[in-house]
């Protein structure tokens, strides 16, 4: 298994659309193939200036080539979003793949940087090379070869991580495991397990880096 990082010049999308007029930070989670014409996304969207979340939302709703929308408020400057869409190509070509997105995220460059996580190498380079073919000037950042362990772990904190922003951790709590075994597609009971594993994780991280004696 390897975790490969590639950086992509998006070609005209609603990513793009949203970034040239407002500075956000967009982040992938999740993108599912649906019908031959239809990619199903999940994504985070994060705006610097508070105003501008509901012109970002106004913009994605009212943008012809997205539909079924979900939209659920994280915080005020942020929204964690699923919808579907017909007009992204990069996003066909990597729900189509056999590479595995585990995070996203654009730059102040406007460009998206990919975390992947690869089986073979010849399906990061089939990928690489029909993104080039579409314009998107892919640019491989780096490739590692990751242990067993380490994958889990990183699958624990994208899981872990969703749960604290959807307010699982909070009190009373704003989301159940339902709700987040739906996002995830898997079930409430894995679910509840990798939460388990994560945090057991993230204390035993931070016990270990503040141990008093």
């Amino acid at each position: 298994m390897m975790e490969a990082v590639i950086s992509i010049a998006m070609p005209e999308n609603w990513i793009t659309d949203v970034v040239e007029k407002y500075p956000s930070v967009i982040r992938v989670i999740d993108s599912k193939t649906g019908s031959s014409q239809e990619v199903r996304d999940l994504v985070q969207i994060e705006v610097e200036n508070e105003g501008d979340l509901q012109k970002v939302i106004d913009q994605i709703r009212n943008n012809p080539n997205i539909f079924n929308v979900d939209i659920s408020a994280l915080d005020k400057s942020k929204v964690l979003a699923a919808f579907s869409t017909c007009h992204c190509v990069v996003c066909k070509l990597l729900a189509g793949s056999d590479c595995f997105l585990t995070g996203s995220t654009t730059t102040k460059e406007g460009r998206t940087r990919w975390t992947l996580l690869v089986t073979e190498r010849e399906a990061l380079q089939n990928l690489i090379a029909e993104l080039a073919a579409c314009n998107a000037d892919p640019q491989l950042v780096k490739i590692t070869e990751i242990k067993t362990e380490d994958e889990l772990t990183m699958r624990q904190e994208q899981i872990t991580r969703m749960a604290f922003e959807r307010g699982y951790f909070d009190f009373p709590r704003k989301t159940d495991l339902k709700e987040l075994a739906d996002i995830f597609g898997i079930s409430t009971s894995t679910l509840s397990e990798i939460l388990r594993k994560g945090q057991r994780r993230i204390m035993a991280g931070y016990f270990t880096e503040h141990r008093q004696y």
